[in-house]
């Protein structure tokens, strides 16, 4: 996907603030150039009713770089924040076009890359070419496994992010759609702001949430990072996880 074929999709953003030319620099060689020229030309705002916010790595800079210094064979300084959720999921890039999501309440590191490369080819590949309507080539799984080494697109990531129904899908233990909840209780969002749950509650319920700027949800990450990646072992994925010590 294209920076114009997710503004098409999309549009601008919403209550955009203009970037300076250092801000915009804060990107360059760290993230797709592109973006950096969409951040220029539109600014930084909010999609999906408020629920998603783009960013620039000036928000987080320099966090990251203590916070994940300690996960092995990951250079933090190569992970960069370009966008970040109302519930606090932060979206990374990593130069060599890797991403990951950090999950600012309870230290959860993702390596979302990791996934999707070491996903195994669909048993039903066969009945996806079918349903577009296409014959099956001989090389087919070739082709797949080829795909799957590809760098990741931002664009397409951003889609994903800024879609409303994505956030209209996320349920409290009630049953019942949380994020219009919070915005009922604790107010709309203004940028840099978040809605953060209570890490000692044992239930998601919207009463359990306070609306924060992310500088106060920063200060409280918990001193543990839960490190969250995939293997592939004899053809087959593997989720592993490891327990570190935050860097401060």
């Amino acid at each position: 996907m294209t920076a114009a074929e997710f503004l098409e999709a999309r549009g601008k953003p919403h209550d955009a603030r203009k970037i300076s030319q250092d801000e915009a620099e804060s990107g360059a060689g760290r993230v797709p150039e592109d973006l950096i020229e969409f951040w220029m030309q539109y600014g930084v705002g909010y999609y999906a009713n408020r629920n998603y916010w783009l960013c620039t790595p000036v928000l987080f800079e320099g966090f990251f770089r203590r916070l994940l210094a300690n996960v092995p064979e990951l250079k933090a300084d190569d992970l960069v924040a370009f966008g970040y959720s109302s519930l606090g999921t932060v979206n990374l890039w990593h130069r060599a076009g890797r991403h990951f999501t950090f999950s600012l309440d309870v230290g959860l590191l993702m390596d979302l890359t990791s996934r999707s490369r070491t996903d195994p080819p669909p048993h039903d590949l066969e009945e996806i070419y079918r349903a577009a309507g296409m014959d099956m080539p001989q090389n087919a799984v070739e082709l797949f496994l080829e795909a799957r080494s590809a760098p990741e697109d931002i664009w397409n990531i951003l889609l994903a992010a800024t879609s409303a129904d994505t956030y209209r899908a996320i349920y409290d233990d009630n049953g019942k759609a949380l994020t219009p909840q919070l915005r009922r209780n604790l107010g709309e969002l203004s940028q840099d702001e978040i809605y953060v749950r209570d890490r000692n509650a044992v239930e998601n319920l919207a009463d359990h949430y306070q609306k924060m700027k992310v500088s106060e949800a920063v200060s409280r990450v918990p001193g543990e990072i839960h490190y969250s990646f995939a293997v592939e072992v004899a053809g087959q994925q593997q989720i592993l996880s490891q327990t570190i010590v935050a860097g401060r």
